[in-house]
């Protein structure tokens, strides 16, 4: 006995709602605009997506449909600390609902990871923030262990600047900076 599946196209819920004139995401930003033909229309003011065209449309914020929640690991702390205080900041973070997540100074590769992370570190109140790039006996490292794929790394790099940054003015690299200027740091959490 065989069972045919036959696959069915869906509304799901997004975070993308109109806020008077604007759209505006619930959580962080997006380009994505992928909108059905005719849309965005004013059937309502948030916005679904059919599961299988990924097309997007305008619907009434009361409607039931299901959604998928995410859980951002990655946290911006707008206080200017140095390096080690930045450290000793993000391990210290926890909540009741965390107790059993560690924090870091974040790691990051480029790529996809490296694009994501650029948009925390442009909510920023400072140009550059703090990440868990370190310069320790001789060689760059991640505090996490992390693969180092960053190439462009100064072999020797200058007095004190051995602690790495982001920032908004990014190319793609990693900065190095003195351990103890004050910045905003990125904390993430497995």
């Amino acid at each position: 006995m065989s069972k045919a599946i036959v696959p069915r196209d869906f509304p799901v819920w997004t975070g993308l709602r109109r806020d008077g004139g604007t759209w505006k995401w619930t959580k962080g930003s997006s380009e994505y605009r992928n909108w059905a033909s005719n849309e965005p229309s004013n059937n309502g003011d948030c916005v679904s997506i059919f599961s299988l065209r990924k097309e997007m449309a305008t619907q009434n914020c009361s409607a039931r449909f299901p959604f998928i929640c995410y859980r951002d690991n990655l946290v911006l702390v707008k206080e200017s600390k140095t390096w080690e205080e930045a450290l000793e900041h993000c391990r210290a973070l926890s909540t009741p609902t965390t107790y059993n997540r560690r924090y870091e100074l974040v790691s990051v590769q480029p790529g996809e990871d490296h694009d994501f992370v650029m948009n925390k570190v442009m909510q920023a109140d400072t140009e550059e923030v703090w990440t868990g790039l370190r310069f320790l006996a001789g060689h760059w490292l991640w505090i996490n262990g992390a693969d180092m794929l960053y190439p462009d790394l100064p072999v020797c790099p200058l007095m004190k600047q051995h602690c790495g940054t982001l920032s908004k003015n990014s190319t793609g690299n990693m900065e190095t900076r003195d351990c103890e200027e004050r910045k905003n740091f990125l904390c993430y959490s497995k």
